[in-house]
């Protein structure tokens, strides 16, 4: 699932604990099958920090897309879709999902664009957390896919519904635990199609873009069906539990081939060609090797349970934090949600480095802890 626009804060903050008790039901159910290992603890904590440095971020980022689409909308609408009509509701959610069809399809394509969507693809399990493993820069770069909706004439209010739809759709598609799913498979994206776009395996590499319907992919030849498991992950693995590496990732590789590289163009063509593209002097386009599991160990570092019980007990806590600054943001001074999102994020680093024993993490978590006790105390006196 990719978070493609700003959406309904509200509708985010009530579906957080539908989205953990999904999970929960997952881990069941996959364990009765004899699944064992389809969550690891590290591994899942950094999809979920992921989506919440996404989330607290959010409230900074919406303006990106709210301006141009509503100033379109005023200014240059051909028409004007009434929100009590249902045909407009089937007609917004085409559209939206189609828009966002022509933006995944782009950010798989366009080398500062994958830049941004990389962190969406880099668990290397495919379980309903990684749903929640948002990019947190994606909502600087998705709101032009959108404005065409503006132009059409839906007001902004419908646009932003229409996204909360695509974007909660896509949350149960991320699981092993549903085969294929009969004629359904004909129209809607499914568990079946999204496991076949998180594979690395080179036949199923940029296949099945769809969010929510899968015609898409079958219109425009990108749709490929799932024949075997893909092995799951990134071309090149991340290798850490850092969520803010994740995120910095890609951007870094780009900006080193484009100091690298002697050609004026291909420092300006690193930014803009598809993510296995490379300049000539640089060696030229990789090919994506065969997805042998047996060459792509998963990676690992693994944490004491004391470490995971303290890393989970504290995430539960920032889970709680997160749904209520959601709730309240809209009505909060903006400095106050920008203390509040500071120590978010320094959580989320944090965690990651206990959880592969860096020596700098104890001190950053230590001192997010005091940061966080002055902003909850900030924030009750300003209730």
């Amino acid at each position: 699932m990719t978070v493609a626009a700003p959406v309904d804060e509200k509708s985010i903050a009530f579906a957080i604990p539908l989205f953990f008790v999904a999970i929960a039901v997952e881990l069941v159910a996959l364990r009765l099958r004899g699944v064992r290992r389809a969550y690891r603890f590290a591994d899942s904590i950094t999809n979920l920090a992921c989506g919440v440095g996404q989330q607290v971020l959010e409230p900074f980022f919406k303006l990106a897309a709210l301006v141009p689409y509503t100033w379109l909308f005023v200014h240059a609408r051909v028409y004007t879709f009434d929100a009590a009509s249902p045909l407009a509701w089937v007609l917004l959610v085409l559209g939206v999902d189609l828009g966002y069809y022509a933006f995944h399809r782009a950010s798989h394509r366009v080398g500062f664009l994958w830049a941004v969507h990389a962190v969406h693809h880099q668990s290397e399990e495919y379980n309903l957390s990684v749903a929640l493993r948002q990019p947190w820069l994606e909502a600087l770069v998705v709101p032009a896919f959108y404005l065409p909706l503006a132009v059409l004439g839906f007001p902004p209010v419908l646009y932003l519904a229409g996204v909360t739809i695509d974007t909660l759709y896509q949350f149960w598609i991320h699981t092993r635990a549903i085969g294929k799913l009969g004629p359904l498979e004909w129209v809607l994206n499914t568990p079946s199609h999204h496991r076949v776009h998180h594979g690395i395996d080179p036949e199923y590499v940029d296949r099945n873009y769809a969010g929510i319907f899968i015609v898409w992919d079958r219109l425009f030849g990108t749709f490929i069906e799932e024949t075997r498991e893909p092995v799951y992950g990134t071309v090149k693995a991340l290798g850490t539990w850092n969520p803010l590496l994740a995120n910095v990732a890609h951007w870094r590789e780009l900006w080193r081939m484009s100091r690298a590289t002697r050609a004026p163009l291909d420092q300006v063509r690193v930014w803009l060609a598809p993510p296995e593209w490379r300049p000539a002097d640089l060696g030229g386009p990789v090919t994506v090797p065969p997805a042998d599991p047996a060459a792509h160990p998963r990676y690992d570092a693994p944490a004491r349970r004391g470490m995971q019980v303290y890393v989970a007990a504290q995430f539960a806590i920032v889970g709680g934090a997160t749904a209520a600054y959601l709730w309240i943001e809209s009505r909060t001074p903006v400095a106050t949600l920008g203390a509040a999102a500071v120590v978010f994020l320094a959580s989320l680093v944090a965690w990651g480095g206990l959880l592969e024993g860096k020596r700098w993490a104890w001190p950053l978590e230590i001192a997010r802890l005091a940061a966080g006790a002055a902003v909850v105390s900030l924030v009750l006196r300003g209730a």
